[in-house]
Protein backbone atom coordinates (compact mmCIF):
# COMPACT_ATOMS: atom_id res chain seq x y z
CA UNK A 1 0.00 0.00 0.00
CA UNK A 2 1.31 3.42 -0.90
CA UNK A 3 0.83 6.24 1.58
CA UNK A 4 2.91 9.37 2.05
CA UNK A 5 3.11 8.81 5.81
CA UNK A 6 3.28 5.06 5.65
CA UNK A 7 5.46 2.55 4.02
CA UNK A 8 8.12 -0.81 5.14
CA UNK A 9 10.43 -5.11 8.02
CA UNK A 10 11.28 -9.07 9.70
CA UNK A 11 13.67 -11.46 11.59
CA UNK A 12 14.29 -15.02 12.73
CA UNK A 13 11.68 -16.80 14.86
CA UNK A 14 12.49 -18.50 18.15
CA UNK A 15 10.05 -20.25 20.52
CA UNK A 16 7.43 -17.72 21.57
CA UNK A 17 6.46 -16.66 25.04
CA UNK A 18 3.04 -15.12 25.53
CA UNK A 19 1.86 -12.71 28.20
CA UNK A 20 -0.87 -10.04 28.33
CA UNK A 21 0.43 -6.46 28.34
CA UNK A 22 -1.44 -3.19 28.66
CA UNK A 23 -0.53 -0.86 25.81
CA UNK A 24 -0.13 2.69 27.10
CA UNK A 25 -1.33 4.22 23.85
CA UNK A 26 -4.62 2.34 23.68
CA UNK A 27 -7.23 0.37 25.52
CA UNK A 28 -5.89 -2.95 24.26
CA UNK A 29 -4.37 -5.63 26.49
CA UNK A 30 -1.99 -7.06 23.92
CA UNK A 31 -0.75 -10.63 23.77
CA UNK A 32 3.01 -10.22 23.34
CA UNK A 33 5.00 -12.72 21.34
CA UNK A 34 8.74 -12.07 21.57
CA UNK A 35 10.59 -14.13 18.98
CA UNK A 36 14.23 -13.12 18.99
CA UNK A 37 14.36 -10.02 16.82
CA UNK A 38 10.70 -10.35 15.88
CA UNK A 39 8.13 -8.79 18.22
CA UNK A 40 4.43 -9.38 17.60
CA UNK A 41 1.56 -7.80 19.53
CA UNK A 42 -1.81 -9.49 19.00
CA UNK A 43 -5.12 -8.06 20.14
CA UNK A 44 -7.19 -10.72 21.95
CA UNK A 45 -10.36 -11.58 20.03
CA UNK A 46 -13.61 -10.62 21.71
CA UNK A 47 -15.56 -12.06 18.78
CA UNK A 48 -14.74 -14.92 16.44
CA UNK A 49 -11.66 -17.13 16.28
CA UNK A 50 -8.06 -16.00 16.09
CA UNK A 51 -5.80 -17.19 13.26
CA UNK A 52 -3.61 -20.06 14.42
CA UNK A 53 0.18 -20.13 14.16
CA UNK A 54 0.53 -16.51 13.07
CA UNK A 55 4.18 -16.49 14.09
CA UNK A 56 4.91 -19.52 11.90
CA UNK A 57 3.12 -17.94 8.96
CA UNK A 58 5.02 -14.67 9.40
CA UNK A 59 8.21 -16.70 9.59
CA UNK A 60 7.41 -18.38 6.27
CA UNK A 61 7.04 -14.99 4.59
CA UNK A 62 10.23 -13.75 6.20
CA UNK A 63 12.17 -16.79 4.98
CA UNK A 64 10.91 -16.17 1.44
CA UNK A 65 12.12 -12.57 1.55
CA UNK A 66 15.44 -13.69 3.01
CA UNK A 67 15.93 -16.05 0.06
CA UNK A 68 15.34 -13.24 -2.42
CA UNK A 69 16.66 -10.04 -0.83
CA UNK A 70 18.85 -11.27 2.02
CA UNK A 71 21.09 -8.19 1.77
CA UNK A 72 18.17 -6.03 2.92
CA UNK A 73 17.46 -7.90 6.16
CA UNK A 74 16.90 -5.39 8.99
CA UNK A 75 17.78 -5.76 12.62
CA UNK A 76 14.38 -5.77 14.26
CA UNK A 77 10.73 -6.22 13.27
CA UNK A 78 7.65 -5.07 15.14
CA UNK A 79 4.12 -6.10 14.16
CA UNK A 80 0.72 -5.18 15.60
CA UNK A 81 -2.19 -7.45 14.67
CA UNK A 82 -5.67 -6.13 15.50
CA UNK A 83 -8.57 -8.53 15.95
CA UNK A 84 -10.49 -7.19 12.91
CA UNK A 85 -10.70 -4.32 10.45
CA UNK A 86 -13.01 -2.28 12.70
CA UNK A 87 -10.47 -2.27 15.52
CA UNK A 88 -7.60 -1.67 13.06
CA UNK A 89 -9.26 1.46 11.65
CA UNK A 90 -10.36 2.70 15.08
CA UNK A 91 -6.86 2.63 16.54
CA UNK A 92 -5.07 3.87 13.39
CA UNK A 93 -7.48 6.53 12.14
CA UNK A 94 -4.71 9.09 11.60
CA UNK A 95 -2.73 6.96 9.15
CA UNK A 96 -5.09 4.28 7.78
CA UNK A 97 -7.60 4.72 4.97
CA UNK A 98 -10.97 2.93 4.94
CA UNK A 99 -9.65 0.60 2.23
CA UNK A 100 -6.41 -0.17 4.09
CA UNK A 101 -5.68 -3.81 4.83
CA UNK A 102 -2.20 -3.37 6.27
CA UNK A 103 0.42 -0.66 6.44
CA UNK A 104 3.97 0.12 7.39
CA UNK A 105 4.38 3.13 9.67
CA UNK A 106 7.94 4.46 9.27
CA UNK A 107 7.49 6.86 12.19
CA UNK A 108 7.31 3.87 14.56
CA UNK A 109 9.09 1.40 12.26
CA UNK A 110 6.23 -1.05 12.63
CA UNK A 111 3.86 -3.12 10.48
CA UNK A 112 0.20 -2.71 11.43
CA UNK A 113 -2.52 -5.07 10.18
CA UNK A 114 -5.61 -6.98 11.25
CA UNK A 115 -6.42 -10.66 11.60
CA UNK A 116 -8.35 -12.47 8.85
CA UNK A 117 -8.84 -16.07 10.04
CA UNK A 118 -10.88 -16.98 6.94
CA UNK A 119 -8.44 -15.40 4.49
CA UNK A 120 -5.00 -16.19 5.85
CA UNK A 121 -3.31 -16.50 2.42
CA UNK A 122 -4.53 -13.03 1.53
CA UNK A 123 -3.33 -11.82 4.91
CA UNK A 124 0.17 -13.18 4.26
CA UNK A 125 0.27 -11.47 0.86
CA UNK A 126 -0.39 -8.15 2.55
CA UNK A 127 2.21 -8.93 5.19
CA UNK A 128 4.80 -9.72 2.49
CA UNK A 129 4.04 -6.41 0.80
CA UNK A 130 4.45 -4.32 3.94
CA UNK A 131 7.43 -6.35 5.15
CA UNK A 132 9.18 -5.51 1.87
CA UNK A 133 8.46 -1.82 2.42
CA UNK A 134 10.06 -2.15 5.83
CA UNK A 135 13.12 -3.83 4.28
CA UNK A 136 13.45 -1.02 1.72
CA UNK A 137 12.91 1.78 4.23
CA UNK A 138 15.54 0.40 6.57
CA UNK A 139 17.96 0.00 3.67
CA UNK A 140 17.59 3.66 2.73
CA UNK A 141 17.23 4.97 6.28
CA UNK A 142 18.78 3.27 9.27
CA UNK A 143 16.39 3.22 12.27
CA UNK A 144 17.05 6.02 14.77
CA UNK A 145 19.42 7.74 12.34
CA UNK A 146 19.54 11.53 12.57
CA UNK A 147 20.71 11.88 8.97
CA UNK A 148 18.37 13.57 6.43
CA UNK A 149 15.71 11.13 5.26
CA UNK A 150 16.38 9.39 1.94
CA UNK A 151 13.29 8.71 -0.15
CA UNK A 152 13.41 5.45 -2.13
CA UNK A 153 12.03 5.75 -5.69
CA UNK A 154 8.31 5.06 -5.48
CA UNK A 155 8.19 2.75 -8.52
CA UNK A 156 11.09 0.63 -7.22
CA UNK A 157 9.71 0.49 -3.69
CA UNK A 158 6.18 -0.50 -4.72
CA UNK A 159 7.36 -2.70 -7.60
CA UNK A 160 9.55 -4.78 -5.30
CA UNK A 161 6.76 -5.01 -2.69
CA UNK A 162 4.31 -6.35 -5.28
CA UNK A 163 6.91 -8.86 -6.53
CA UNK A 164 7.47 -10.19 -3.01
CA UNK A 165 3.71 -10.24 -2.44
CA UNK A 166 3.40 -12.43 -5.55
CA UNK A 167 6.18 -14.78 -4.44
CA UNK A 168 4.39 -15.22 -1.12
CA UNK A 169 1.78 -17.17 -3.10
CA UNK A 170 4.12 -19.47 -5.03
CA UNK A 171 7.80 -19.50 -6.07
CA UNK A 172 6.70 -19.08 -9.69
CA UNK A 173 4.56 -16.06 -8.92
CA UNK A 174 0.85 -15.59 -8.37
CA UNK A 175 -1.84 -13.22 -9.60
CA UNK A 176 0.52 -10.48 -10.75
CA UNK A 177 2.56 -12.94 -12.80
CA UNK A 178 -0.64 -14.31 -14.35
CA UNK A 179 -1.83 -10.81 -15.26
CA UNK A 180 1.53 -9.99 -16.79
CA UNK A 181 1.09 -12.94 -19.16
CA UNK A 182 -2.59 -12.76 -20.08
CA UNK A 183 -3.32 -9.01 -20.18
CA UNK A 184 -2.74 -7.23 -23.50
CA UNK A 185 -0.12 -4.65 -22.56
CA UNK A 186 0.88 -1.82 -24.89
CA UNK A 187 3.51 0.87 -24.56
CA UNK A 188 2.82 4.58 -24.49
CA UNK A 189 3.98 4.88 -28.09
CA UNK A 190 1.70 2.08 -29.19
CA UNK A 191 -1.17 3.80 -27.39
CA UNK A 192 -0.72 6.89 -29.55
CA UNK A 193 -0.45 4.73 -32.69
CA UNK A 194 -3.64 2.83 -31.87
CA UNK A 195 -5.53 6.06 -31.21
CA UNK A 196 -4.39 7.40 -34.57
CA UNK A 197 -5.44 4.15 -36.31
CA UNK A 198 -8.84 4.34 -34.63
CA UNK A 199 -9.34 7.87 -35.91
CA UNK A 200 -8.28 6.72 -39.37
CA UNK A 201 -10.82 3.89 -39.47
CA UNK A 202 -9.46 1.29 -37.07
CA UNK A 203 -7.60 -1.99 -37.53
CA UNK A 204 -8.15 -4.18 -40.55
CA UNK A 205 -9.96 -7.49 -40.08
CA UNK A 206 -6.67 -9.32 -40.71
CA UNK A 207 -4.96 -7.33 -37.94
CA UNK A 208 -7.86 -7.97 -35.55
CA UNK A 209 -7.71 -11.70 -36.28
CA UNK A 210 -3.97 -11.69 -35.61
CA UNK A 211 -4.52 -10.09 -32.21
CA UNK A 212 -7.27 -12.58 -31.33
CA UNK A 213 -4.99 -15.50 -32.12
CA UNK A 214 -2.26 -14.13 -29.85
CA UNK A 215 -4.45 -12.96 -26.95
CA UNK A 216 -5.86 -15.02 -24.12
CA UNK A 217 -7.66 -12.10 -22.45
CA UNK A 218 -9.79 -9.18 -23.62
CA UNK A 219 -8.26 -6.79 -21.08
CA UNK A 220 -5.98 -4.04 -22.38
CA UNK A 221 -3.53 -1.96 -20.33
CA UNK A 222 -1.34 0.86 -21.61
CA UNK A 223 1.95 1.34 -19.78
CA UNK A 224 3.32 4.84 -19.41
CA UNK A 225 6.55 5.83 -21.10
CA UNK A 226 9.25 4.89 -18.60
CA UNK A 227 10.73 8.37 -18.43
CA UNK A 228 7.34 9.59 -17.16
CA UNK A 229 6.61 6.56 -14.98
CA UNK A 230 9.73 6.94 -12.84
CA UNK A 231 8.78 10.49 -11.89
CA UNK A 232 7.82 10.79 -8.18
CA UNK A 233 4.31 12.02 -9.02
CA UNK A 234 3.38 9.23 -11.47
CA UNK A 235 1.47 7.33 -8.78
CA UNK A 236 -0.52 10.42 -7.79
CA UNK A 237 -1.45 11.01 -11.43
CA UNK A 238 -2.54 7.39 -11.82
CA UNK A 239 -4.63 7.71 -8.66
CA UNK A 240 -6.32 10.83 -10.02
CA UNK A 241 -7.02 9.07 -13.34
CA UNK A 242 -8.37 5.92 -11.69
CA UNK A 243 -5.48 3.86 -13.08
CA UNK A 244 -3.86 2.65 -9.84
CA UNK A 245 -4.11 -1.05 -10.75
CA UNK A 246 -2.42 -0.38 -14.09
CA UNK A 247 0.29 1.62 -12.29
CA UNK A 248 1.02 -1.27 -9.92
CA UNK A 249 1.14 -3.76 -12.79
CA UNK A 250 3.73 -1.60 -14.55
CA UNK A 251 5.80 -1.21 -11.37
CA UNK A 252 5.62 -4.99 -10.86
CA UNK A 253 6.67 -5.66 -14.46
CA UNK A 254 9.59 -3.23 -14.49
CA UNK A 255 11.05 -4.49 -11.21
CA UNK A 256 10.47 -8.11 -12.20
CA UNK A 257 12.41 -7.53 -15.42
CA UNK A 258 15.33 -6.08 -13.48
CA UNK A 259 15.24 -8.61 -10.64
CA UNK A 260 13.96 -11.90 -12.08
CA UNK A 261 13.23 -11.78 -15.83
CA UNK A 262 12.25 -15.46 -15.89
CA UNK A 263 10.92 -17.31 -12.87
CA UNK A 264 14.33 -17.50 -11.28
CA UNK A 265 16.44 -15.13 -9.22
CA UNK A 266 19.79 -15.83 -10.81
CA UNK A 267 22.68 -14.59 -8.65
CA UNK A 268 23.87 -12.26 -11.42
CA UNK A 269 20.47 -10.55 -11.63
CA UNK A 270 20.13 -10.31 -7.87
CA UNK A 271 23.61 -8.79 -7.67
CA UNK A 272 22.77 -6.16 -10.28
CA UNK A 273 19.55 -5.30 -8.49
CA UNK A 274 21.35 -5.08 -5.17
CA UNK A 275 23.90 -2.73 -6.74
CA UNK A 276 21.08 -0.61 -8.18
CA UNK A 277 19.47 -0.15 -4.75
CA UNK A 278 22.80 0.51 -3.04
CA UNK A 279 23.73 3.09 -5.69
CA UNK A 280 20.46 4.92 -5.06
CA UNK A 281 21.16 5.10 -1.30
CA UNK A 282 24.49 6.91 -1.74
CA UNK A 283 24.16 10.67 -1.42
CA UNK A 284 26.94 13.14 -2.17
CA UNK A 285 27.21 16.97 -2.17
CA UNK A 286 25.61 18.71 -5.13
CA UNK A 287 28.20 20.71 -7.08
CA UNK A 288 28.01 23.68 -9.41
CA UNK A 289 29.69 23.97 -12.81
CA UNK A 290 32.99 24.87 -11.18
CA UNK A 291 32.91 21.79 -8.96
CA UNK A 292 32.14 23.65 -5.73
CA UNK A 293 29.49 22.28 -3.33
CA UNK A 294 26.11 24.00 -3.63
CA UNK A 295 24.88 25.35 -0.30
CA UNK A 296 21.34 25.79 0.99
CA UNK A 297 19.99 29.07 2.39
CA UNK A 298 21.25 28.12 5.86
CA UNK A 299 24.75 27.38 4.56
CA UNK A 300 24.54 23.57 4.57
CA UNK A 301 25.68 21.38 1.70
CA UNK A 302 22.83 20.16 -0.49
CA UNK A 303 23.04 16.36 -0.74
CA UNK A 304 21.82 14.55 -3.83
CA UNK A 305 21.81 10.94 -5.01
CA UNK A 306 22.21 9.56 -8.53
CA UNK A 307 19.07 9.68 -10.63
CA UNK A 308 17.47 6.37 -11.61
CA UNK A 309 18.89 6.86 -15.10
CA UNK A 310 22.41 7.33 -13.72
CA UNK A 311 22.02 4.34 -11.38
CA UNK A 312 20.76 2.09 -14.20
CA UNK A 313 23.70 3.13 -16.33
CA UNK A 314 26.17 2.27 -13.56
CA UNK A 315 24.61 -1.09 -12.70
CA UNK A 316 22.80 -2.42 -15.80
CA UNK A 317 24.84 -0.49 -18.39
CA UNK A 318 21.78 1.15 -19.96
CA UNK A 319 22.84 4.40 -21.57
CA UNK A 320 19.48 5.98 -20.78
CA UNK A 321 15.90 5.21 -19.74
CA UNK A 322 14.89 4.66 -23.36
CA UNK A 323 17.43 1.82 -23.70
CA UNK A 324 16.02 0.26 -20.51
CA UNK A 325 12.50 0.55 -21.92
CA UNK A 326 13.42 -0.99 -25.29
CA UNK A 327 15.09 -3.96 -23.62
CA UNK A 328 12.06 -4.40 -21.36
CA UNK A 329 9.59 -4.59 -24.27
CA UNK A 330 11.71 -7.15 -26.06
CA UNK A 331 11.67 -9.28 -22.92
CA UNK A 332 7.95 -8.85 -22.21
CA UNK A 333 6.91 -9.81 -25.74
CA UNK A 334 8.90 -13.04 -25.50
CA UNK A 335 7.75 -13.77 -21.96
CA UNK A 336 4.09 -13.33 -22.86
CA UNK A 337 4.39 -15.50 -25.97
CA UNK A 338 5.90 -18.38 -23.97
CA UNK A 339 3.34 -18.05 -21.18
CA UNK A 340 0.37 -17.85 -23.54
CA UNK A 341 1.54 -20.88 -25.47
CA UNK A 342 1.58 -22.86 -22.21
CA UNK A 343 -1.96 -21.68 -21.45
CA UNK A 344 -3.27 -22.73 -24.87
CA UNK A 345 -1.59 -26.10 -24.65
CA UNK A 346 -3.11 -26.61 -21.20
CA UNK A 347 -6.58 -25.75 -22.51
CA UNK A 348 -6.09 -28.17 -25.41
CA UNK A 349 -4.95 -30.86 -22.98
CA UNK A 350 -1.41 -31.10 -24.34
Amino acid sequence: MLNKKILLFAFLFLPATFCPAQDKASDIKWINSNLGGFQIKIEPHTRGMMSSNLAMQFNGVFQMLRQNIDWMIPGKVNVEVYQDKKSFLKHNSEIAEDWSGALFDPERNIIVMYDEPDHQKHMMKKFAHELTHLFVENTFNSPNSKAPKKEPPVWLNEGLAVNMEDLAQTPNGGIWNRDLVVINIFSGGEHETLKARKQAGGLTEKEKEGLRKFAVSDKIVFFQNFVDFIEPDSYDKALADGKVDDWYLQAYAMVRFLFRPGNSTAPSKRMQFKQLIETLTKYSPKKDESGKPVLSADGKKIMVRPTEEEALKLTYKYQNILAFEEDFWHWLTTYQAIGRKKIRNHVKGK
